[in-house]
């Protein structure tokens, strides 16, 4: 060991470095723990009534999980298909067309920042006034995920965007330099390496979209749904709206279904959470490949005509390098 090794300062970043991978591991433990000991609780509660002994009837019984669970797979299906792609839209256009930024994009941007910070209950209200009474839709499936897709993209926009704004600005320069359109730049080069944090960001949104109670509360849940929905029209159902409808009751057989109903939604939420990870993994090999696709600038030949003579006399240094697509 070399004398250095000793050296007070060292030693003391050591024990510091030390210190911070204990707590670390901790903190990730007590994850762990907490996780473990959450589901432990559920399959307590949910154990003495086993299957079939839970009251059937007004207000009870297991076929209504099954009914609850099959309207929250529709409010995500539907949530996912109105908030991903105007999200995903709304992005592309702040970071690859709005540039030079215009006050009305500034305006957009943060407007859609300070709605991530809105409570749900608020949603709830609004898709209430808005829809319910003032366009008279019915409470279907479609006016809850219309609500929850209004929840949601807030947050999709400004992941994604954020994921956008990483996308290394060399990239699109080569691309552009291989006489790319500024299409063909988004879609081959843009999306493919922002697609991991996209995924990510989609899937955060359609979690807790498909956990949100209190919009549908206020909207109008059915709280007694035996059968399990066939179409979007059908009424307004799903696994949160149940929990709250079964936990605020005395008995214990209804705690019984709502730690069963919890479980139900957690494997949904896992579920998704899956197909995000599936996703990533897949988006992340597309924007490896599409990377190597793309020759090295300093490659041999690769140099435009002209550029190995030098630079031009008095010609003035760069300041930054701007955008591909931007005006002088």
């Amino acid at each position: 060991m070399t004398p250095s090794a000793h050296h007070p300062a060292i030693a003391s970043g050591r024990r510091r470095f030390d210190l911070l991978g204990l707590a670390s591991r901790l903190a990730a433990a007590s994850v762990v723990a907490s996780a473990a000991a959450l589901l432990g609780l559920l399959a307590w509660r949910l154990w003495p009534f086993g299957l079939d002994g839970a009251p059937h009837g007004p207000g009870g019984g297991w076929g209504e999980i099954g009914g609850a669970a099959a309207g929250t797979a529709w409010l995500v299906v539907l949530t996912g298909a109105l908030a991903l792609p105007a999200g995903i839209g709304t992005a592309i256009y702040l970071e690859e067309y709005a540039r030079p930024k215009t006050r009305a994009a500034s305006v957009l941007q943060a407007a859609l920042a300070n709605l991530c910070g809105v409570p749900s209950v608020v949603y709830g209200v609004a898709g209430l006034a808005f829809l319910v009474h003032g366009l008279s839709l019915d409470r279907t499936l479609l006016t809850g995920a219309l609500v929850l897709a209004a929840l949601a993209l807030p947050p999709v926009v400004a992941s994604s965007t954020e994921a956008i704004r990483a996308v290394p600005g060399d990239l699109r320069t080569a691309a552009v330099g291989l006489g790319a359109t500024r299409w063909q730049v988004v879609l081959h080069q843009v999306l493919p390496v922002a697609a991991p944090g996209i995924a990510t960001a989609a899937c955060t949104a359609l979690t807790r979209a498909a956990g949100a109670a209190a919009p549908l509360l206020v909207v109008g849940a059915a709280s007694m749904v035996t059968f399990a929905p066939p179409t979007p029209a059908a009424p307004l159902v799903s696994l949160p709206t149940h929990v709250f409808g079964w936990a605020v009751r005395p008995q214990a057989e209804f705690a019984a279904h709502a730690a069963g109903a919890t479980l139900a939604l957690l494997a949904i939420l896992l579920g998704v959470r899956l197909a995000a990870f599936a996703f990533q993994l897949r988006f992340a090999q597309d924007a490896r490949a599409s990377a190597r696709s793309l020759p090295d600038a300093r490659a041999p030949g690769s140099a435009t005509p002209g550029a190995e003579e030098g630079p031009a006399p008095n010609a003035k240094p760069r300041q930054g390098t701007p955008s591909p697509f931007s005006g002088p």
